[in-house]
């Protein structure tokens, strides 16, 4: 599975309404082993915005989880995901953070990218065969 940038903040942020499901899915699944889950480079920096803005030490914690999380992958942009995430753009109109950020999920071959942004399964549905999209807002 692809972990979106918005599941995260809800990780980090327990008044986020998602908060206890984002802390399932990662404690529970991923770092047991359960699932194992990819991170885009694009969500590693817009993680790591909040925090240096507000208290660097803040930027260390997240950047310790990205890099010790077990069974967390940060999978490299590359000409594989650049193109990818230029088809997203020309077939779908995404932007280009969320087309690179789906486009590391695609090109990692993961079934599922879990986020909480409702426009992802809507723009993505004609590629449901290929990557199914689990909105974190179902879940609560």
């Amino acid at each position: 599975m692809l972990i979106d940038t918005s599941v995260l903040i809800a990780y980090f942020e327990p008044s986020d309404t998602t908060h206890d499901v984002a802390v399932l899915l990662v404690d529970d699944f991923v770092k047991n082993g359960r699932n194992a889950a990819l991170v885009s480079p694009v969500t590693a920096m817009e993680l790591l915005v909040r925090p240096l803005r507000v208290a660097p030490q803040g930027a260390v914690h997240v950047h310790d989880f990205l890099v010790h999380t077990p069974n967390l992958t940060l999978l490299p942009i590359d000409l594989h995901v650049a193109q990818e995430a230029a088809s997203l753009r020309a077939m779908h109109n995404f932007k280009s953070p969320d087309a690179l950020v789906i486009a590391t999920g695609i090109v990692g071959q993961v079934g599922h990218l879990v986020t909480n942004d409702a426009e992802w399964q809507k723009k993505l549905a004609p590629t449901k065969s290929r990557i199914q999209v689990a909105e974190l807002n179902n879940y609560v």
